[in-house]
C-alpha cells in the first residue's frame, strides 16, 4: 500500500535573541538563522484545500519565536525545545527536522556560522 507523504517547512527563518552561553552575548543578543521541516503521513480523504488536513507553518514560526525570545546558554537547548513543542502539539508527525545556524560567532575567527541540526523520527 503506498503512502501520501507530505513535508512542510520554513528555511531561513531570522531570529536576534538572548541566546548565548557568554553574558555579552544574552545581553546584546546574536542573529540566527532557523531551517524547519515536518513531515507526516497524508490521510487519503483530505482535502487539498483544507488548512485542518496539513500543518500551519505560521504555528512553527509562533513556537520557534517563542524560544528564542528567551533568555537561554546553549542553542542546543533552543532547539530540543522547539522540537519537544512541535511533538507535543502535533503528535502525529513522522519526522522533524530542525537547523539552527548561529550567525558570527563571537570567536577571535572568521565564521560564518555555528550550527546544531536535531532530527526526530517515530
Amino acid at each position: 500500500m503506498s503512502k501520501n507523504i507530505r513535508k512542510i517547512g520554513l528555511e531561513g527563518v531570522k531570529f536576534n535573541g538572548p541566546v548565548g552561553y557568554f553574558e555579552e552575548e544574552r545581553i546584546f543578543k546574536n542573529d540566527f538563522l532557523l531551517d524547519i521541516y515536518v513531515v507526516f503521513e497524508l490521510a487519503p480523504y483530505a482535502k487539498s484545500e483544507d488548512i485542518n488536513q496539513t500543518i500551519d507553518y505560521s504555528l512553527l514560526y509562533d513556537i520557534s519565536l517563542r524560544f528564542f525570545q528567551k533568555e537561554t546558554l546553549l542553542i542546543e537547548t533552543v532547539a530540543q525545545q522547539i522540537l519537544e513543542e512541535v511533538k507535543h502539539r502535533f503528535p502525529f508527525l513522522e519526522e522533524i527536522f530542525i537547523r539552527i545556524k548561529k550567525l558570527n560567532p563571537p570567536m577571535k575567527a572568521e565564521i560564518q556560522n555555528s550550527i546544531i541540526e536535531l532530527t526526530y523520527q517515530r
